[in-house]
């Protein structure tokens, strides 16, 4: 890589959000001439993106490192994978695990920093064992096989092995079986990097735990580096032997956290971009899906997926992915089922949303604003609750039958003419789905 890039890297990450940095410029490639810096983006919208938005801050960054190269931003050659120069020595790391298709935000930035950190340097990281832990799908698997993919890059003949904790108890499990307990044990005792999957799940399993520890033992001694993802802090893990939980805690433990919203929106961006999905997304697009899925990873792949799914068999345009399209697309996954919500709970979030109390919504107040919040927590009682139109109105200063018609019937016509109300009632009614 070209060392006027590599130092300009350090000061665009700096100079714009991490989100942005991620999807758009760490895949640049650089190739660095007497007079010339040429940046390959991977694809059109890649560098069409690059063009638009952010060419003006990388011809800074780039001038504050060498101000006499000329910058040229194209499109990099489709070429051919070589295949791997190094032999696998056990489950296979994915392909796409790796740091270039990470996609950083503020809840997965330390663990980021700490995962290169160590897979940089393997023999020599105070962090032994580190520990990843959180929910699922929040890419704990990602950050730890991506620590394999660079270690083996920068040295070929480093012996790698990466273990999903139920592949380790059946190889237990088989070897007790065919009295070869022992092979199994130097096999792992082999490693100079040791990936193991879902640590959590041993707990329990006396025997596999008795074996790892002895394992576990041996590469710490010998300084050989571990990682594990876990789905809690070890010290909480049940039936696991205290003598395994002091091991695990006295490394590096870091929790991962769901990304936030605009985190969410740039992995949709990233992920739309592979080879194997290609659909073309808008920022704003992609924002309205990561606003609706909250939960996890996984999560985003599994609608990008079904949104692929749809334009192939529906034959549409990707210019013509809406908003629309992709409510049609995604059906309850941006609509979620709210199967029950109490009366209170709606003038909760309605006045929370309006900046209002809860008594201004039965009030007498007859201001715009007031109006339009207590017409549209009456719309939103009425579409999800059972309650009679007299009993909604009861709740809302006893107002009567024909008022709460009246209501109905202006919330219908201005989620018809006004987007600004239309985001509104869909921002309240997600808030609503999520209690």
């Amino acid at each position: 890589m070209s060392q006027t890039w590599t130092l300009s890297l350090n000061t665009l990450k700096d100079a714009i959000p991490l989100s942005q940095y991620s999807v758009w410029v760490q895949p640049l490639k650089a190739l660095e001439s007497a007079s010339t810096l040429s940046l390959l983006a991977p694809n059109n919208q890649v560098k069409d993106y690059i063009n638009k938005h952010l060419k003006k801050q990388i011809k800074h960054a780039v001038a504050q490192h060498n101000k006499n190269l000329q910058i040229f931003i194209g499109v990099a050659p489709n070429v051919s994978s070589k295949p791997s120069a190094y032999k696998q020595h056990s489950t296979p790391l994915f392909e796409d695990y790796t740091f270039d298709n990470l996609v950083l935000g503020s809840a997965n930035q330390m663990a980021y920093g700490a995962t290169k950190q160590i897979a940089e340097n393997i023999k020599g990281s105070p962090y032994n064992p580190f520990i990843i832990y959180g929910g699922s799908g929040l890419g704990k698997t990602h950050l730890m096989q991506a620590a394999g993919h660079l270690a083996k890059a920068q040295n070929p003949n480093l012996k790698v092995l990466y273990v999903p904790l139920m592949d380790f108890v059946r190889n237990i499990t088989s070897s007790l079986r065919h009295n070869t307990i022992e092979d199994i044990k130097l096999f792992y005792q082999s490693a100079d990097l040791l990936l193991v999957d879902d640590i959590h799940l041993i707990a329990g399993k006396e025997k596999s735990q008795e074996e790892f520890f002895h394992i576990f033992n041996f590469l710490f001694n010998g300084k050989k580096q571990i990682i594990f993802t876990c789905d809690q802090p070890p010290k909480n893990i049940k039936t696991l032997e205290e003598r395994l939980k002091t091991r695990f805690s006295q490394g590096l433990n870091l929790h991962l956290t769901p990304p936030e919203l605009e985190m969410r929106a740039a992995i949709l961006l990233k992920k739309s971009q592979n080879e194997k999905i290609n659909i073309h997304l808008t920022e704003d697009v992609a924002l309205f899906i990561a606003a609706h899925i909250t939960s996890n990873v996984r999560d985003l792949e599994g609608a990008l997926l079904k949104l692929k799914a749809f334009v192939d068999f529906t034959k549409i345009g990707q210019t013509l992915i809406s908003k629309e399209i992709i409510e049609t697309a995604l059906g309850d996954l941006i609509k979620p089922k709210i199967n029950s919500v109490d009366i209170n709970d709606i003038q909760k979030e309605v006045a929370k949303h309006y900046a209002l109390t809860i008594s201004d919504l039965s009030s007498k107040s007859r201001k715009q604003h007031t109006v339009l919040a207590r017409q549209m927590a009456i719309y939103i009682c009425h579409e999800l609750s059972s309650l009679s139109l007299n009993k909604i109105g009861k709740q809302f200063g006893n107002r009567d039958h024909s008022t709460v018609i009246h209501a109905i019937k202006k919330i219908k016509e201005k989620l018809l003419e006004s987007t600004e109300i239309k985001n509104d009632y869909e921002i309240i009614k997600l808030k609503l789905a999520h209690l």
